[in-house]
C-alpha cells in the first residue's frame, strides 16, 4: 500500500496552545494568521503563506495551516488546503458547509492560487478574509 502523509509543523502546537481558542475579530483571526506565518519563516518549516479556518459566527478556532510545501515536497501543500485539511479533520468531514454543523470561515495572508480556489469552492467554507496587502 502507497501511504501520504500530511503534517503540521512540529511547532505549532505549542503555538495554538499558547493562544485563545476564540477570536472574536477578523483582525484578531488575521494576526493570528500573521504570527503562525512568521514562525513558519522563523523555523524555516515553509513559506510566507498563513491561513486558519473559525466557525464563522463563534469565532471558534478549528484548524491552522502553513505553506509546506517544501517540508513535504508536495506542490499541494499550500496553506489553504492545509487549512482546510486539518478543519475537516478536526471536525469530522470532509464538508466544512454541511447542514449540522456551523458555519466556517477561511482567513488567508494572501490571494489564493486556482488550486486554493478550488480546494475553498469544494470545502464547503462559506467565507474567505483574505489580507488586502500585496
Amino acid at each position: 500500500m502507497t501511504e501520504f502523509v500530511v503534517s503540521q509543523p512540529e511547532w505549532l502546537d505549542a503555538f495554538l496552545a499558547s493562544k485563545p481558542k476564540v477570536f472574536p475579530t477578523l483582525e484578531d483571526r488575521m494576526n493570528l494568521v500573521m504570527e503562525a506565518t512568521e514562525l513558519n519563516i522563523k523555523h524555516k518549516t515553509g513559506g510566507p503563506f498563513g491561513s486558519a479556518v473559525f466557525e464563522l459566527n463563534s469565532g471558534k478556532l478549528v484548524a491552522v495551516g502553513v505553506n509546506s510545501v517544501m517540508r513535504h515536497g508536495w506542490s499541494g501543500a499550500h496553506a489553504e488546503a492545509m487549512a482546510i485539511i486539518f478543519a475537516s479533520k478536526a471536525i469530522g468531514s470532509y464538508d466544512l458547509g454541511g447542514p449540522v454543523i456551523p458555519e466556517h470561515q477561511l482567513v488567508v495572508n494572501g490571494q489564493p492560487c486556482a488550486m486554493c480556489f478550488g480546494t475553498i469552492i469544494w470545502s464547503g467554507v462559506v467565507e474567505v478574509f483574505r489580507n488586502t496587502s500585496p
